[in-house]
């Protein structure tokens, strides 16, 4: 999320959080049947709730996207540059979200 956004001031984000803003989410998670999506367990019944605006399939493209002020991206932590001189930040979620990666 960009620094200067209200939730940036939180340590965490919740589930609650997250149902009244714009996500940016990645399309391999999104495209998954719901038995087998990680996230929409994790979110639960009010996953149809959330406001995905936009997928990504590169974490720098969504961070693009969120620089530009279109959305939240939910993504892996320590993959898209957070460091001080960038303008975005990473909150866990709470409880933690773990998701395995393959690297072929």
């Amino acid at each position: 999320m960009r620094k200067d956004s209200p939730l940036a001031e939180k340590t965490a984000i919740l589930k609650e959080d997250l149902l009244d803003v714009p996500l940016i989410c990645s399309r391999q998670v999104i495209s998954q049947e719901r038995s087998h999506n990680e996230f929409a367990d994790w979110f639960g019944e009010d996953f149809e709730k959330l406001d995905i605006v936009t997928t990504f399939n590169l974490v720098y493209n969504a961070a693009i996207m969120v620089e530009a002020g279109i959305g939240y991206a939910i993504t892996i932590g320590k993959i898209a540059n957070t460091s001080e001189s960038s303008s975005l930040c990473f909150r866990p979620l709470k409880p933690q979200l773990d998701s395995g990666l393959n690297i072929v």
